[in-house]
């Protein structure tokens, strides 16, 4: 029951982000591959990555034992060091490549370029979670599955209040644009008054459904514990287990739901176009600023690569 996002910095200025690895190692995202989403890489993180994901994350939803613990953390570490070797150079040429392009106007097709190399990259690591995730299911408890439950209770009650789902329309609005312009400013420093009343704009066009994508992110959450209590209750080979932990993480990834499916295609799209509006409408002050931004990114992802995985 990992969870992650990781947003490139562009379609992330747009209100919601779009849901590139849906709920498959949300601390990993935050720890170590959040070059692209306007976070400070911090080498430190990336490389206590592991520790940040138990600490924070798996444990406060799954209450392991010692046992659990020292397995899980083993297996995370196997991915940190197989994503250093395998994906950080990656990241590395497409922060190049962007930076090379921020002094210029770009155009909804590069944006949209950048989120697909992402979503590829992101793919390809979920594969090295199945493994890991299987394991750890075959070994969880009732208790540790009630336990489970219920975090994800408390945390769709907090995503509700973090993004005022239960608030009039306005106020959804301002919570989107709000996050938009701190990602915004992260990359290009401070915006504009003119910048500002475009970003509210762009949110208000962008066909951001907040219930629909709340009703998404419940329907993954079900899917995760169902799956876990099938692993449960069936106790079936570490391979079948693998095979469920696949399937789920699949249908995390492309929702089965043909309407959804629609809806994020469309809403990828829109954020795109927007974020090349809004990119289009930048000083030369603010495109130099992002471009340093991009090549810090850059110089602590090629200082992770240079290090020896442990």
């Amino acid at each position: 029951m990992f969870d992650m996002k990781l947003i490139p910095c562009l379609p992330a200025i747009i209100n919601q982000p779009l849901r590139l690895l849906a709920r498959s190692a949300k601390l990993w995202g935050l720890a170590c591959l959040m070059a692209l989403s306007g976070c400070s890489l911090v080498v430190s993180g990336y490389n206590n990555a592991p520790q940040l994901m138990m600490f924070l994350w798996i444990d406060p939803h799954l209450d392991l034992n010692k046992a659990q613990k020292k397995q899980t953390l083993a297996d995370l570490q196997l991915v940190l060091n197989w994503h250093r070797q395998q994906q950080l150079p990656a990241y590395a040429d497409l922060l190049s490549q962007m930076q090379k392009i921020a002094p210029e106007n770009v155009s909804p097709d590069q944006v949209c370029a950048v989120v697909d190399q992402v979503s590829e990259l992101m793919e390809n690591l979920a594969v090295q979670f199945e493994e890991p995730v299987a394991r750890l299911a075959l070994s969880l408890s009732p208790a540790q599955l009630h336990t489970l439950k219920n975090k994800y209770a408390e945390d769709g009650k907090d995503y509700r209040k973090d993004w005022k789902l239960d608030d009039s329309a306005q106020r959804q609005l301002t919570v989107q644009v709000d996050k938009g312009q701190s990602k915004a400013e992260r990359l290009y420093g401070r915006l504009t008054p003119s910048q500002e009343k475009l970003l509210r704009q762009l949110a208000q066009h962008s066909g951001y459904e907040g219930e629909r994508t709340y009703a998404e992110r419940v329907r993954i959450q079900k899917d995760n514990l169902a799956m876990h209590e099938q692993i449960a209750q069936t106790k079936p080979s570490p391979e079948q287990a693998k095979a469920l932990v696949h399937t789920w993480l699949y249908n995390s990834m492309h929702s089965p739901d043909a309407s959804y499916a629609a809806y994020l295609q469309k809403r990828k799209q829109a954020n795109c176009e927007a974020a090349a509006v809004l990119h289009n409408t930048t000083t030369p002050e603010q495109r130099a600023r992002a471009a340093r931004v991009l090549k810090d990114y850059e110089n602590d992802v090629k200082a992770l690569m240079r290090q020896k995985p442990s």
